[in-house]
């Protein structure tokens, strides 16, 4: 999914200043710690191990810590980490002719990606940029992206191919993004994502995004937002919800 990010702006009370790009020079920073929440549920048919027919209503709830960070070394080059603690409780209730039985279980994962971002022409008004990441669970990816701004929006895309251990390992991604300064307090952005297998089988996905960002001071270097994602795959369909705190510096 793409993401935008807004620079500093003024909070007193003049107009704003003109939406331009933060500087990426040797020793800037970005961090950011996101809070997700992400519940499905789904209900079926199935037969257990003893070849008993049931109906059953599953429901399912993710919970994901997320840390993450980046690091400018140079005006062309960044490398980003990011850590993610996720633990999902699935509980299922399934009735069977002569009664109901009822189980829980918890899983808890831990997740890591490491990525460098090359800014191909920083004085290009598209600031064309190329990135490699990979990870555990293993993935790894290529990224092309472009964003234009006319001011007060801010536009985005993006296309991809990444590989995963899951079946099928290649998916090509498309993303476009859109971002909005209502005020100098307030920005708002958009999303829509497309990935498709280009290696095996697998069900296509599409992710539409919205978040809303909140400055905390002055300078524009710290914020508070909320992102809400709606996703489709085959017939599942499923609601996300982050809470953020992002910062910037020096």
């Amino acid at each position: 999914m793409v993401f935008l990010v807004f620079p500093s702006m003024t909070w007193a009370q003049v107009p704003i200043e003109p939406l331009r790009r933060p500087e990426e020079g040797p020793g800037a920073y970005t961090w950011r710690v996101g809070l997700g929440y992400t519940p499905a549920g789904q209900e079926g048919l199935g037969v257990d191990g003893l070849g008993r027919p049931y109906a059953y209503t599953r429901f399912t709830q993710e919970w994901r810590l997320t840390l993450s960070g980046t690091v400018s070394l140079g005006s062309w080059l960044k490398a980003g980490l990011e850590l993610a603690d996720i633990t999902t409780t699935v509980e299922e209730a399934r009735s069977y002719p002569f009664g109901e039985e009822r189980t829980t279980s918890v899983h808890r994962a831990f997740a890591y990606s490491a990525s460098y971002e090359w800014r191909l022409d920083p004085k290009s008004p598209w600031d064309p940029r190329v990135s490699l990441s990979f990870g555990h669970p293993w993935q790894a990816g290529i990224t092309a992206s472009a964003s234009l701004l006319r001011d007060p929006v801010v536009l985005v895309g993006e296309v991809g191919l990444r590989s995963q251990a899951e079946e099928p390992q290649g998916w090509l991604s498309l993303a476009l993004g859109a971002g909005f300064v209502a005020n100098a307090w307030i920005s708002l952005s958009t999303s829509a994502s497309w990935a498709i297998p280009m290696d095996g089988v697998g069900v296509p996905a599409t992710t539409l995004g919205l978040r809303v960002r909140y400055g905390l001071d002055p300078e524009g270097k710290k914020e508070v937002g909320v992102r809400v994602a709606l996703s489709v795959r085959g017939e599942r369909t499923w609601l996300a919800l982050e809470v953020e705190a992002a910062g910037r510096g020096p």
